[in-house]
């Protein structure tokens, strides 16, 4: 955790210090038109370290200053720290900041298929389910994902031919 004595070190308002200078400044240079989106590590699962509480206070006073919506992810930074894992591990750090903030979130967190990440949507308590390394494991994901749910997608062209089932 932060260790500094300086005007970015101690309470949780210098703490957050740099993050909130750095969404007022681009504010000022993106303007209204251009969303802002910022990722918190939720929890960095250590005793005494950071935690939901701080992160929805932080996340409060960037939306204050214009951040749109927020990815709220965990961990991942102190080794040896045992991480509970499991299917969508992460939405609740998502909901709890969506209760804490009215502002829009997203999910995270081993969201592996079309199902998953609809029924976490269908819930309501979060706005958007950002999907990473499933579509590492497979770059077809999205279109999977769309013939799972029986959604119409726009196919890139170069992979127009190869279309299932039977474009």
């Amino acid at each position: 955790s932060n260790k500094r004595d300086d005007a970015y070190g101690g309470p949780l308002e210098n703490r957050a210090r740099l993050l909130l200078e750095i969404v007022t400044e681009v504010r000022k240079a993106v303007g209204e038109k251009m969303p802002i989106f910022i990722r918190f590590s939720s929890t960095d699962y250590v005793e005494g370290g950071w935690d939901q509480d701080q992160t929805n206070q932080v996340a409060n006073w960037c939306r204050e200053l214009g951040a749109d919506l927020f990815d709220l992810s965990s961990g991942g930074l102190i080794t040896g720290v045992k991480i509970p894992t499991g299917p969508g591990y992460q939405v609740e750090f998502a909901k709890s900041a969506k209760r804490a903030t009215g502002s829009d979130v997203a999910a995270v967190g081993q969201i592996t298929n079309a199902a998953q990440a609809e029924q976490v949507l269908s819930e309501g308590l979060v706005d958007v389910v950002l999907v990473g390394r499933e579509f590492l494991r497979d770059p077809y994901f999205g279109l999977r994902a769309a013939a799972e749910l029986s959604a119409e997608i726009e196919w890139p062209h170069q992979y127009e031919r190869g279309r299932w089932p039977n474009a």
